[in-house]
């Protein structure tokens, strides 16, 4: 069996990878070859991971169950267990004649039933993983005499249920007790058995719900792998026809268990639920509300979520105007009426909104795009103007010409606009927002000396000052120059990587700004006091080689 090499590690993992994996050497156990070109591993980190390695003539693969390698990447734990190998091996003997493969499939196929049963049995027996899905499967067919309902029932309890908080090993374990229920169920609803999945999915799903919070499911495997749960339960309603009011009952008190997931909406139920089931429905929900539900935000979702089922644009009306604090809530009522086709009514809620929330940017598209299009463009133009005193922003700013050039009031109000900045600059509250949107839009229509001025008496950001640098390398060099000597040294101190492939990137702009603006002299004696200062430091150094500046 050919063996693979670090450059094959190397060339599997990326630099990145292959770096990190070299730390974590003391941190691989367990390591056994399980046949000719199978080494298999656990290496301890965070969580503990168990690691996989195939190799052959041609190609190297790994499998780790840490988050990146279940996006299919060959990982930095790979890389440790593949390079503890071989250092391993170089240690022992070399030369030794390779076994024939044993064809473990054939090995299987050799042996008795009885054998096999003993076999299946002890190795279930040290393996939790193997016994919970042999015990789903058994119950499946219960020994040929059809599903056993409570078996899965009970197995259901057993595996979701959690005592504490699970890591992210944890979740990845019980997202695949989650897969294995979601395929027996979907067994089960494939011959028929529609009435127990709804019992079934329905407990599962409770209890992924109220384990939830306590599992770092930041991966996502397990509500990836529960959707399945979700889309079985509501098919199951659909085709079963449980009791309506049931139904309706059970529905409402899952919602407002308000788990973080899954979240079940009245839509996918409607057709269960029929008239009498979403008419209970409803009442219960009312009855939620009167009782003071401390999740007032929940009943109005449920609400609103309830009367999108029942296509009443009244009651969704309703159930949005609970809460007008914030103007989205008015554009929602507003494209509600759309909708329906009550533009009239649609616009004066927007309007209203827009008085009561001048700063929320989607209502102004809104009435924006209505007003534009009725031709009044007068009143768009008005709209854009109070957005922009009260946001003080680029994209405002944008928004604000696009409306005064349809209105024909461009010049006048690219005037306002940019005195309406320099006011709010004086202004302690807005000074700092008014002065970095001031000093954008200047550098944006190439009004550098305006944009310096701005820069020097309000003050700049980083990114703002190299801007200016960039635009005016010719008109005003030395200050160029000793923009990016500036920038690059306080990059320096940072003493990373990055920091110094920036910095070398600077002083390469600004050793380009001198030899265009025959200001050499000044470059070098700059650049040989910082090169004097800094040249112990072996990464900045390769950086400033790779930039060509030494």
């Amino acid at each position: 069996m050919s063996i693979f090499t670090e450059q094959d590690l190397l060339d599997a993992a990326g630099s990145k990878s292959f770096e990190r994996g070299e730390g974590y050497l003391d941190a691989v156990a367990n390591l056994t070859e399980d046949g000719p070109g199978v080494i298999t591993a656990v290496v301890y980190g965070n969580d503990t991971y168990d690691v996989v390695l195939e190799f052959g003539p041609d190609d190297l693969t790994g499998r780790c169950d840490c988050p990146y390698g279940d996006q299919g990447y060959f990982c930095k734990h790979c890389v440790a267990v593949g390079l503890v190998f071989l250092r391993t091996a170089e240690a022992g003997p070399v030369g030794e004649p390779q076994g024939a493969a044993i064809d473990l499939r054939a090995y299987l196929a050799s042996l008795d039933h009885g054998e096999l049963v003993d076999l299946l049995d002890e190795a279930a027996g040290s393996d939790p993983d193997l016994r919970r899905r042999l015990h789903l499967r058994a119950a499946r067919t219960d020994a040929g005499a059809g599903p056993d309902i409570a078996a899965i029932r009970e197995h259901l309890g057993r595996s979701l249920r959690t005592y504490g908080y699970l890591d992210r090993h944890g979740a990845h374990t019980y997202a695949g007790a989650v897969a294995d229920i979601a395929e027996t169920l979907g067994e089960l609803s494939a011959a028929g058995h529609h009435v127990a999945v709804i019992d079934l999915a329905g407990r599962a799903l409770a209890l992924i719900g109220a384990a939830i919070e306590a599992i770092d499911d930041s991966d996502g495997g397990i509500t990836e792998e529960g959707e399945a749960l979700v889309e079985l339960h509501a098919e199951a309603c659909a085709t079963a026809s449980p009791d309506p009011v049931e139904l309706a009952d059970w529905l409402l008190a899952f919602q407002l268990a308000n788990h973080s997931w899954p979240e079940l909406a009245i839509q996918d139920y409607t057709q269960p639920l029929g008239d009498a089931g979403i008419a209970h429905y409803a009442a219960r929900l009312r009855e939620a509300e009167s009782a003071g539900n401390r999740d007032g935000w929940l009943i109005q979702h449920l609400r609103e979520d309830l009367a999108e089922a029942q296509e009443d644009t009244d009651a969704l009306v309703e159930a949005l105007a609970t809460d007008l604090t914030h103007g989205y809530a008015y554009l929602r009522i507003a494209d509600a009426l759309t909708d329906a086709g009550r533009e009239d009514e649609a616009l004066t809620w927007a309007e209203r909104g827009t008085a009561e929330h001048p700063e929320e940017p989607r209502l102004a598209d809104y009435l924006t795009h209505r007003y534009t299009t009725a031709g009044r463009y007068a009143d768009a133009l008005k709209v854009r103007w109070d957005q922009f005193r009260h946001r003080l922003s680029v994209p405002a700013h944008r928004q604000l010409l696009e409306a005064a050039a349809a209105a024909g009031e461009a010049d006048h109000y690219r005037v306002q606009a940019l005195q309406a900045l320099r006011d709010a600059a004086e202004q302690p509250q807005t000074r700092a927002r008014a002065a970095q949107a001031l000093i954008d839009i200047l550098l944006t229509e190439d009004r550098f000396t305006e944009a310096w001025h701005a820069a020097e008496t309000l003050g700049a950001t980083r990114t703002q000052w190299l801007n200016l640098a960039d635009a005016c390398r010719t008109t005003r060099p030395d200050d160029a120059l000793e923009i990016y000597l500036r920038e690059a040294t306080a990059l320096i101190k940072t003493t990373t990587k990055h920091a110094y492939a920036q910095a070398a990137d600077l002083l390469a702009r600004a050793r380009d700004t001198a030899q265009a603006t025959n200001r050499e002299p000044l470059w070098e004696a700059a650049f040989t006091k910082l090169h004097t200062t800094h040249h112990r430091k072996r990464n900045l150094m390769t950086e400033l080689a790779r930039h060509g500046l030494i």
